[in-house]
């Protein structure tokens, strides 16, 4: 399975997994699947950190450094990822969920995301 992790998703996974329910989190460390996140995330996270919103224990660019060591391939945001934004309809105005839920239809992927807008969407979704 692929699957395109939320920004908070990433944040817990790294951070304190103990909020992340085990069955998912038996699904994200299955070496089985593949796991992604949006560049949008890592923006996300970056702009939330420079506005004091958001404590991480981390430099931004260490936490992109350690990606590849827990097997998180960063995805970018492609021209087709952008044209179906455009064409998804206006159930949240959060311009970083609505990248990720375009990524994640056009690369066939099933969000991570506790998120109760998402299931708006006609977008697999994995939080059990």
């Amino acid at each position: 399975m692929t699957y395109l992790l939320d920004t908070h998703t990433l944040l817990w996974l790294v951070d304190d997994d103990s909020a992340i329910p085990a069955s998912t989190l038996d699904e994200l460390t299955n070496p089985g699947n593949q796991l992604f996140i949006s560049i949008a995330s890592i923006w996300e996270i970056a702009i939330k950190r420079s506005l004091g919103k958001l404590t991480f224990s981390r430099p931004t660019q260490a936490l992109i450094d350690e990606l590849p060591m827990l097997d998180i391939n960063l995805l970018p945001i492609l021209a087709n990822h952008i044209r179906l934004v455009e064409a998804l309809p206006f159930h949240h105005r959060d311009p970083f969920d609505r990248i990720i839920i375009a990524q994640a239809l056009a690369e066939g992927c099933v969000i991570v995301s506790k998120d109760t807008n998402f299931p708006l969407y006609a977008v697999p979704l994995l939080w059990n």
